[in-house]
């Protein structure tokens, strides 16, 4: 379920993401009949799954030598602080190992221009 702020339907200035209500008669916060709902403990996934990317875990990867403690279980994502030639290299072990990257696109460049 996905939780918007309240009039941000109605309002081109009111954003859509979620803010918890304040005012006091705000008839969200009170929880009248017709109204959003609330985020609460009631609308979270079950724990099993929680965090989870295609039922898979997600582990971080920082260098092509982390790649060692990958399983059929998880699910890569590059780390933003790593640069194009160590993700190129990261991608292709991935690739050769059949291992699933969520981030593959991002700020990959092509080696042989770059003359290294």
């Amino acid at each position: 379920m996905e939780f918007t702020k309240k009039d941000s339907g109605k309002l081109v200035r009111v954003g859509m993401s979620w803010r918890k209500p304040r005012g006091r008669k705000n008839k969200t916060k009170i929880g009248k009949k017709g109204h959003k709902p609330m985020p609460s403990k009631g609308f979270m996934s079950n724990a099993k799954t929680r965090g989870r990317i295609a039922n898979k875990l997600p582990v971080m990867i920082y260098a092509p030598s982390d790649l060692g403690k990958i399983t059929g279980d998880n699910i890569v994502i590059i780390a933003s602080a790593v640069g194009s030639l160590k993700r190129a290299k990261i991608l292709d072990e991935c690739r050769s190992k059949n291992i699933k990257v969520v981030n593959h696109e991002r700020n990959v460049k092509n080696t042989e221009t770059t003359g290294k």
